[in-house]
């Protein structure tokens, strides 16, 4: 039986997937960079020397419907009708323009979306999608014209980290999904500055006395010398010295002291909102060490981060404010703590954006109290050097596929693209193996 890997060549070889880019739908709602009207926001910062790049993951099938609402014009009505229990109240969310209304629940996005700070890209997603969420995963993980087995950062790591160094120029702070493995470099996975440290396991009873002997024979055993380029040995000495030099090189730069942040996040006993101290507040923590490491001036310039419980098979009016809650507080939070921090390179907020993405959407017609899995999503890019606004059409709800589904509007891989020559200040040809449309937010 062919694995999910096989499986993935074996439908890029046959064209399948991932063709190219395929506006459908349609909507009415154009790529102008609308922010529902105002003065208008302050112009964005000029892309950074020193490009910092934090990824949310919304794992589950984040709904797109409930987040940005339909509250005028065709899509109202349909939206309306496919969802009589479970639609969101006009009066609950805040007019963004072009007929759709961002959910209050999303704490803090609206204040963000009025500075002017928040790319929106409703109706995201692929050519022929599937709506199981490994293979999504999958396939948004490569990023791929013609997916082979690599991460999109994973690539990026190969063409773009020093060969032999920059060991913590990429982070992941909560295990190593496939969009960071690359061909011959990966990133290093740190989730606490408590845990990545030497000797990485500790016993029962503790760590040893003194680790200062281990960590020499650790350090001596990456140095030997006369294996040739093509061996297996040179290429595990190879990983285990950038390693080594993550280790080292982290424990130097995090030191023992915890960093006090500037503000409240979600799960603090100080925060504000007694609703969002109840809970295990999972991306609250990793966008708060993300923080720290950045206020620490490690070099690194991606973190990758992990949230869950967007699957709403049941229960969504209850669940989903819950979870755009705490993802919008903390999002809201890190954004402001950024403002704090000064670093080697300049204020955080000038250097730092952040892009949220998830692996499909959910379907438009409820079902019993829930979402089957859907089609076209949300993304979306905060950011000072982000120019605010609706950078793809909203999918028309009057035209859904055979299953019920919206029609996506925007090709996922014009969001790397974007990224990856506006941002990161490489070829996103190179990396993604054919060209993408810019979508004009940086």
């Amino acid at each position: 039986m062919a694995n999910r890997r096989e499986f993935l060549q074996t439908m890029a070889a046959g064209g399948a997937v991932l063709s190219g880019l395929a506006c459908g739908g349609g909507g009415s709602n154009q790529s102008t960079g609308d922010t529902g009207g105002g003065p208008p926001p302050p112009p964005p910062t000029p892309a950074p020397t020193s490009p910092i790049l934090v990824i949310v993951t919304a794992e589950g099938g984040m709904d797109l419907l409930d987040t940005l609402v339909p509250i005028g014009g065709a899509n109202a009505g349909a939206y309306q009708s496919q969802r009589p229990s479970l639609k969101v109240n006009p009066a609950n969310t805040t007019d963004i323009g072009s007929n759709i209304g961002l959910n209050k629940a999303f704490a803090g996005m609206s204040a963000l979306h009025q500075q002017g700070r928040i790319a929106w890209l409703p109706g995201i997603g692929m050519p022929n999608p599937t709506l199981s969420h490994f293979l999504a995963s999958d396939l948004w993980s490569q990023g791929s014209a013609v997916p082979g087995g690599t991460g999109w950062l994973g690539r990026y790591a190969d063409l773009a980290f020093l060969k032999g160094g920059d060991p913590l120029r990429g982070i992941s702070t909560d295990g190593l999904p496939l969009a960071v493995q690359g061909a011959d470099r990966n990133f290093v996975n740190i989730s606490s500055p408590d845990t990545y440290r030497f000797p990485a396991t500790r016993s029962e009873w503790g760590s040893v006395d003194d680790p200062s002997p281990l960590r020499l024979g650790f350090s001596d055993g990456f140095s030997l010398s006369g294996t040739t380029a093509s061996s297996g040995l040179k290429a595990a000495l190879d990983s285990g010295r950038l390693y080594d030099q993550a280790q080292s090189l982290f424990s130097n730069l995090i030191g023992t002291a915890r960093r006090t942040t500037s503000v409240p996040y979600p799960g603090d006993a100080h925060y504000p909102d007694a609703t969002l101290r109840d809970d295990y507040f999972h991306l609250s923590s990793q966008l708060k060490f993300i923080a720290e490491m950045i206020a620490k001036d490690l070099p690194s310039q991606v973190f990758v981060t992990v949230t869950g419980g967007f699957d709403t098979h049941s229960n969504h009016a209850r669940d989903f404010p819950l979870l755009l809650k705490e993802m919008g507080a903390s999002l809201n939070a890190f954004y402001a703590d950024l403002a704090s921090i000064s670093t080697s390179k300049g204020n955080a907020q000038d250097h730092v954006i952040i892009m949220g993405w998830s692996e499909f959407g959910r379907r438009v017609r409820e079902n019993n109290g829930g979402l089957d899995h859907g089609t076209a999503g949300l993304g979306y890019v905060i950011g000072k050097g982000v120019k605010g606004g609706l950078y793809s059409n909203y999918p028309d709800l009057a035209n859904l596929d055979d299953n019920g589904n919206m029609k996506f509007t925007t090709d996922f891989r014009s969001l790397y693209s974007t990224i990856l020559d506006k941002w990161m200040g490489v070829s996103s040809k190179t990396v993604l193996g054919a060209s993408y449309p810019n979508l004009g937010f940086l």
